[in-house]
């Protein structure tokens, strides 16, 4: 059996998804994205370093924060860079940023140096699926310095610097050997640039029935859309 065809959805939909879903979520979309970024974060960091989370300005740090917040709960060594002024984050991702505080994380104001062992992980967590403009100044300068790890790169919903709807490049671009996504796939993951960016998808819906919520624009190519066409033929 072929695995069911996926959604595709551009930024506007998954938009218009959140805001159906997010009023009286529990736990919020936030804590699940974080926690679903953890799971796979404890995955891939199998060096004995720390994790570095770069956390950008909006609810795409929050999300950083969330999943900095859960591998050290579990007792794993976490560095966080915020590139942001806690008092101009939105109400979810200041919540997240103070829970982290709470949680005696502290953050870094530039990215730190990588330890003598090497980082067993980076992620990137500055910004999501709503980047328009190209990644300038400080910004790309992380990114490149982030890019230069020779350690797994995961990036958070979509890399840093790509556009979510075209797959475009914004100049300076995270280079992830995986990336998580939510809630359903994006036409930039997929398209142009996105699949040298991206490196392996891992989709997780956080418990949101995207398609219950708004018709998919799009679907994935895959063998499920032409299974009934592909039946097995003779062998003369």
């Amino acid at each position: 059996m072929f695995a069911p065809s996926r959604p595709i959805y551009p930024v506007a939909g998954i938009r218009a998804i959140e805001a159906l879903a997010i009023p009286g979520a529990e736990p919020p979309l936030m804590e699940r994205a974080g926690a679903a970024a953890a799971m796979l974060a404890a995955r891939l960091a199998t060096g004995a370093g720390p994790v570095m989370v770069a956390c950008g300005p909006g609810n795409n740090g929050g999300d950083g924060f969330v999943m900095a917040r859960l591998l050290q709960g579990v007792g794993r060594r976490v560095e966080v860079a915020f590139a942001g002024d806690p008092s101009r984050l939105p109400a979810d991702a200041a919540a997240a940023h103070a829970a982290w505080l709470a949680a005696g994380g502290t953050t870094h104001t530039e990215l730190p140096p990588a330890p003598p062992e090497g980082w067993a992980l980076v992620v990137d967590a500055l910004f999501g699926i709503g980047l328009q403009r190209p990644l300038e100044g400080r910004y790309a300068d992380w990114i490149e310095a982030l890019n230069a790890q020779p350690c797994p790169r995961l990036a958070v919903d979509i890399p840093s610097g790509l556009d979510a709807d075209t797959g475009r490049r914004l100049g300076a671009c995270f280079a992830a050997t995986h990336t998580i996504t939510f809630i359903a796939l994006k036409p930039g993951l997929l398209t142009l640039d996105g699949p040298d960016q991206c490196g392996e998808v891992h989709l997780t819906p956080i418990d949101v029935a995207a398609e219950a919520l708004a018709p998919a624009p799009g679907r994935e190519i895959s063998p499920a859309l032409f299974a009934a066409r592909l039946q097995p033929r003779l062998r003369n």
